[in-house]
């Protein structure tokens, strides 16, 4: 049964998680969905200590999750910071070129409202 919780408390953490990426919405505290993912890689722990195959599939699966997840993040380079561009807030000085293939810069720009969009496409 401790296999089954601790795969349910990992499977609930990573989908609250990945919901929040979608949001661009992640939290800079996050130290309690480490801390739940933890807690399902113990009780996966305590399923394959239970014994039972379903308890062991299941708590092997926890433990991977709930123990990989902090510990990949932990040696991720990334580090959370403050945004160089916030909405409404300067921006950058930027030059690209345009469709016509011609420089284009946003300082030419200034003082007037714009929305400025960037996207990534799907090719």
């Amino acid at each position: 049964m401790f296999g089954l919780l601790g795969l349910a408390v990992v499977a609930t953490t990573a989908f609250v998680w990945f919901r929040l990426i979608q949001g661009v919405s992640v939290p800079r505290n996050r130290v309690p969905y480490h801390l739940s993912f933890i807690t399902g890689g113990l009780l996966g722990l305590a399923g394959i200590a239970a014994g039972g195959v379903l308890s062991t599939a299941s708590g092997v699966l926890a433990m991977l999750v709930g123990f990989g997840f902090p510990a990949l993040r932990l040696q991720s380079g990334q580090k959370p910071n403050e945004p160089a561009v916030r909405v409404g807030g300067p921006m950058l000085a930027t030059a690209a070129p345009d469709e016509n293939g011609a420089r284009f810069d946003l300082s030419s720009l200034a003082g007037k409202p714009y929305l400025l969009k960037f996207f990534r496409g799907h090719w």
